[in-house]
């Protein structure tokens, strides 16, 4: 488990955070949920360890996570924007992720590319890829290394309703056995469809945590976002959608 503990962030220049705790428990989807600049990618920076905050703690499971090598061994993160700015081939893209465990493993990275729904594309450079194809590379590079944490930043925002639906269906399987996951995430509906766990932000603040049942409710998001929000019930089950001005 990846445990924040009132986690403060005064620096200029970007979205200040106010002693946010929460936690990105093993076997669990854990999305961060907000407006844009509610500071959703700073705190998910400062949990992979890439921003440092002015106060607060963070926690795994014992690990030093001052140490860089620890940390890499322990975590994999997928930011929001990842350009590869070499030609590389796809199967070595995926290789990168291996770098913090010792040498490339040719069984495990064909392993991950076929996970990935990659395997068919392995040898070409990354470049002459679309967006949907690049995106299933770079999950495989995240999921190579079977880290016991993963994070990652906006990973469907490029992605159509097919793709987005494939990258939640992978971290559904990872936590399935048993890796803790963290992801930032705008569709309310895709997270109330995958996630376990939400903790919804603004202004820097933590405004509530729990389960998406609990929390996307119209009284709970409206004044989150600013829009007038309405449940509608499919399938059996309840989703919110944002409501015409």
């Amino acid at each position: 488990m990846l445990e924040l503990h009132k986690i403060r962030l005064t620096a200029s220049g970007g979205p200040r955070l106010h002693d946010i705790s929460c936690r990105f428990e093993a076997g669990k989807i854990t999305a961060l949920i907000g407006p844009n600049g509610a500071g959703k990618t700073s705190l998910m920076r400062i949990a992979a360890g890439l921003l440092t905050p002015d106060s607060g703690t963070i926690s795994l499971d014992g690990i030093d996570f001052t140490d860089p090598y620890a940390r890499a061994r322990a975590l994999a993160y997928l930011p929001q924007f990842h350009n590869i700015a070499w030609p590389l081939a796809c199967r070595d893209v995926v290789a990168l992720g291996l770098l913090p465990s010792g040498a490339p493993d040719a069984e495990r990275i064909e392993a991950a590319l076929t996970r990935c729904g990659a395997q068919d594309f392995a040898s070409r450079s990354i470049h002459s890829l679309s967006g949907g194809e690049a995106a299933r590379v770079h999950m495989a590079r995240l999921l190579v290394a079977d880290a016991p944490v993963i994070l990652l930043d906006e990973p469907v925002q490029s992605l159509d309703a097919a793709g987005a639906q494939s990258v939640m269906r992978l971290l559904r399987h990872a936590a399935d056995a048993g890796t803790a996951v963290g992801l930032v995430v705008h569709d309310l509906n895709l997270a109330q469809a995958h996630c376990d766990h939400i903790v919804l932000m603004k202004d820097g603040r933590c405004v509530a945590q729990g389960a998406p049942s609990r929390l996307f409710t119209p009284a709970q998001l409206t004044p989150i976002f600013g829009v007038e929000f309405a449940s509608i019930e499919a399938n059996g089950q309840s989703y919110v959608v944002p409501q015409r001005d």
